[in-house]
């Protein structure tokens, strides 16, 4: 499993996890009012519109559904927040997998500038994601955002802080 994003052209941020759920009870988690509580913030997504309210910075995110498949795909607009106020996009794709699901999770059409910004926050919030699902409580040593922040803009701007953080396109070039 790579538990690090990565980072296309600057713009599209894609993340791919193993998770010990089933696919249907991760849908659950990425979806619902209940599940959305224990890992990314109050809301719901789906199945034609998303809310989501972040209490550790006040945003708040709207947009449309695009894709509602479930329990396989579900796709929407990303509009808010101080990174990006509109125009992005959101892709949780799961599938089966020997361990349970995978979650192939794209945010694209994100600002440049915002990619690493994006890449923390969806990293600190699949990792809450992974130890949820397991019943258990995220550890409190666990990397801060400003700290996978930082880690993601070095190699968004062209220098390699970690092995385990992969970037690809125009913005690995140095």
């Amino acid at each position: 499993m790579n538990d690090t994003a990565s980072i296309f052209e600057g713009h599209t941020v894609r993340f791919e996890r193993i998770f010990a759920a089933s696919v249907d009870r991760l849908w659950v988690y990425l979806t619902s009012p209940e599940g959305l509580r224990t890992w990314l913030a109050d809301g719901a997504i789906g199945p034609d519109r998303v809310n989501l309210s972040f209490a550790n910075n006040g945003s708040e995110i709207h947009g449309a559904v695009l894709i509602w498949d479930p329990p396989r795909i579900v796709e929407f607009e990303w509009s808010g927040g101080p990174t990006q106020p509109q125009g992005s996009r959101v892709r949780f794709e799961l599938a089966p997998h020997a361990e349970g699901s995978r979650l192939v999770l794209t945010h694209s059409r994100v600002r440049a500038p915002a990619a690493p910004d994006f890449a923390a926050g969806w990293h600190r919030h699949l990792d809450t994601l992974g130890v949820v699902v397991r019943g258990a409580e995220p550890a409190a040593d666990r990397p801060s955002w400003l700290e996978l922040y930082r880690r993601y803009a070095a190699v968004e701007n062209g220098t390699t802080v970690s092995s385990r953080i992969a970037i690809t396109g125009a913005a690995a070039k140095t």
